[in-house]
């Protein structure tokens, strides 16, 4: 599943995008390192800064309730693949 989350906008606004995956953590180095890769062009291409965060999915709902970022993301955030 992937989540974006991006608060309220101004001009040094980041969009968080979190990665849920049943991957376990010591995979979570190589995912991110793509996926830096891939959101650089898009980055330059728009003037935005996005922000690659993965999870494992069982930890996230684990922690959903306890961690305000995520509450956020589940308050306001927007899924876009599931």
């Amino acid at each position: 599943m992937v989540l974006m989350q991006g608060g309220d906008y101004n001009n040094s606004s980041d969009i968080d995008i979190l990665v849920l995956t049943d991957y376990k953590p010591s995979q979570f180095y190589s995912v991110l390192k793509k996926l830096s890769n891939m959101t650089y062009d898009i980055e330059l291409d728009y003037n935005v800064i996005l922000i690659p965060l993965i999870n494992n999915i069982k930890s996230y709902n684990d922690e959903a309730d306890t961690i305000p970022f995520y509450a956020n993301i589940q308050k306001e955030g927007v899924v876009l693949s599931e």
